[in-house]
């Protein structure tokens, strides 16, 4: 394993934790059994997959999509291969084997893919690194190759990623600003590859193109001349299209649907300013500067997680305080309710302080899934619990939103009001969401625990199995089994085997949305265990109290039995007064929780002008496999609220997670009375 100087602890390889869980297995299941094979199916009706085809010389066609739709296919190659790591399924391993030959097929002697440039302009690279996607398309290649091989133990999958890695080694081992991605992902799977292969040839190119970003030289100029650049070649593409399809004589497919960019007003202003400036791209800055979030959120999301994870190589305290100091900022002033990031369409981005409009709220799926990646590498380097917890509800609000229960229907974006004008879509122009939600679940396991020499984490309540060697030594073996309820109930068990008085510390997380935990070692109840109520401020009062780990240094049997009781009290949300969509409204949860009202649920009322007030305590109760809560609008008239990521699959439908409060007095209090 890997040895990281800068890390607190150590990641468990996913496919060592086995999950059986009430909640979780059933996602997984379907995103495995269904949802995988739904998205192949989509790249193979979208000419995804065609154009590798069409490169390779199989099929004589012309490329369709954008000019980063290869990366579609890699991710979901990736997710493919995570899938594997961990199941047997012949007819998903064929698929997947057989891209990957396709790939190996059309890569080029140097190592070099992208059918964009192979197909339209073979004889040019590396045009428009702010715009074309180039690099991000192939860092998505490099980190498929790597878990494709981990899954096959076949060298020439592999070999994808080390070539093309190997190409931008010696491409851009000199480069400079001007040369670094408008869109991070390379650097991520550069310093996989080279932590998988230590050679470190691979991080020295990740750090270089990190830190020379931001360092340009009238970046204004530079937009303009890559946008009159990629211009110029799009008119190329649409002549040799006209060209062709006259040729043949055949009808231009079209791809499907896109997204609506309406937004608030100025905001196509907004967008040139903030390209212009660098803020879109974050290259406004050098990195260790960014201490606030800006600009485009997913590729926010994967430039923080780069700079997260090459903290833990090279030890940069100055670089690691500025993301400590963005994270702070992100979710006390530029984070929604629900951990969804990204508040402006057009921009995919972050907008100012406490500019979170519920209507127009952008929160890609994407961006959340790179804010959850962000959050366990800050975890991993600093054991603090509160990067645990958002990641814990981001995964079950901003993620699982994003995928449909039979995991054909995707959000791409995610807002907070919805006026039955949207829905969920089988696919997307840019379907970067579908594979990367589906990566993302495959993985699940890894998030768990961590470990080091003498410590165990636990950090997510998640029904699982995992054996755990401490100081090293695999006589020092820990075996856990953990079974939890969550997220309908906060009962957990977690059974544990080790020697008997083995010298180590079992470190559990405690929410922050629980209020009285309890936890039995052995039958004996832990005293003076209570949270730490000090109130944390948020942008949408996302997190009513710290969380934090309690450490445990026990004489420990050979079996040992914990039981642990996390309360879940039916919590209401305040925003902070200058979200002035949100003032004189309340949102609610319920463990790790977000709630909302769905007009379905709702039938014989107007959602979007209802007004809540509970006179009573409002009330959990189980209905279609979920657990609903009940309480009562202004005329006394049952109201249904349902978790947020169950919303929208029924087809269209209003929606509101920020309801009108009827009685203010009522709400001074943050949680609802016994």
């Amino acid at each position: 394993m890997h040895q990281l100087k800068h890390q607190v602890s150590l990641e468990i390889p996913f496919e060592q934790v086995g999950i059986k869980d009430s909640f979780w297995s059933e996602k997984l299941k379907v995103n495995s059994e269904e949802a995988i094979f739904h998205q192949w199916k989509k790249l193979e009706e979208s000419k995804t997959i065609e154009n590798f085809r069409i490169i390779q010389g199989e099929k004589e066609a012309f490329r369709k999509g954008y000019f980063y739709a290869d990366s579609d296919a890699h991710k979901w190659a990736e997710a493919a291969a995570t899938i594997l790591m961990s199941r047997e399924d012949n007819d998903l391993l064929k698929i997947l084997s057989n891209n990957l030959d396709l790939l190996i097929s059309v890569q080029e002697k140097d190592g070099y893919i992208f059918t964009y440039n192979q197909f339209h302009f073979p004889s040019e690279r590396w045009i428009n690194h702010q715009i074309e996607h180039e690099l991000y398309t192939l860092g998505h290649l490099i980190e498929a190759a790597i878990i494709s091989y981990k899954a096959t133990n076949k060298e020439s999958y592999l070999d994808l990623g080390i070539k093309a890695a190997d190409l931008l080694v010696k491409v851009f081992s000199n480069a400079s600003s001007k040369q670094t991605p408008g869109h991070p992902e390379v650097e991520i799977a550069l310093i996989k590859l080279y932590r998988f292969t230590e050679e470190e040839k691979y991080l020295i190119l990740a750090e270089k193109l990190l830190e020379k970003r931001g360092r340009f030289f009238l970046f204004g100029m530079r937009i303009f001349k890559e946008n009159t650049s990629q211009k110029k070649r799009a008119k190329e593409v649409s002549r040799q299209k006209e060209i062709f399809f006259d040729k043949k004589e055949i009808k231009q497919e079209t791809l499907m649907g896109d997204l609506s960019k309406d937004g608030p007003r100025g905001l196509g202003i907004r967008f040139i300013l903030s390209a212009i400036s660098g803020k879109y791209f974050q290259q406004n800055k050098p990195l260790r500067k960014l201490n606030k979030p800006i600009g485009h959120s997913v590729r926010w999301g994967y430039l923080v997680t780069a700079a997260a994870m090459l903290y833990q190589e090279r030890g940069n305290t100055k670089l690691f305080k500025s993301l400590q100091k963005a994270w702070d900022h992100m979710v006390k002033k530029r984070m929604y309710i629900t951990g969804g990031i990204g508040s402006l369409p057009l921009l995919e981005g972050f907008g100012r302080n406490y500019e979170l409009n519920n209507k127009y709220a952008y929160n890609e799926t994407c961006a959340a899934i790179s804010s959850v990646f962000w959050n366990w590498e800050m975890l991993l380097s600093t054991g603090d619990a509160k990067y645990a917890d958002l990641l814990e509800w981001q995964l079950y609000n901003a993620v699982l939103v994003g995928m449909s229960a039979d995991g054909k229907s995707y959000f791409y974006r995610n807002p907070l009001e919805v006026d039955k004008t949207f829905e969920r879509k089988e696919w997307y122009k840019t379907a970067c969401c579908p594979s990367n939600i589906s990566r993302t679940l495959a993985r699940l396991s890894k998030y768990i625990y961590s470990f080091n020499e003498r410590n165990l984490w636990i950090h997510q309540f998640v029904g699982s199995k995992v054996k755990v060697p401490l100081n090293g030594i695999n006589e020092s073996e820990i075996k856990v089994d953990m079974q939890s309820n969550l997220p309908w109930d906060g009962r957990i068990t977690i059974n544990l085997e080790c020697k008997e008085n083995l010298d180590f510390y079992l470190n559990i997380r405690l929410p922050s949305w629980t209020d009285k935990p309890e936890i039995h070692i052995n039958g004996k109840k832990l005293d003076k265990l209570k949270l730490n109520l000090k109130e944390v401020k948020t942008a949408s009062g996302i997190i009513p109290y710290e969380s934090y780990y309690i450490s445990m240094k026990e004489d420990w049997n050979s079996h040992n039995i914990i039981k642990i009781n996390f309360p879940m009290p039916i919590n209401i949300h305040n925003s902070h007064k200058n979200v002035r969509k949100n003032r004189n409204r309340v949102a609610f949860s319920r463990g790790p929780l977000v709630y909302c009202f769905e007009s379905l649920d709702n039938p014989n009322l107007d959602i979007l002008k209802e007004h809540v007030n509970i006179k009573r305590k409002a009330v959990a109760y189980s209905s279609e496999g979920l657990t609903k809560l009940k309480m009562l609008n202004k005329e006394n008239e049952e109201l249904t609220a349902r978790p947020y990521f169950s919303w929208g699959n029924k087809g269209k439908s209003s929606l509101l997670v920020w309801i009108k409060k009827y009685s203010k007095e009522f709400f001074e209090k943050t949680k609802i009375p016994e």
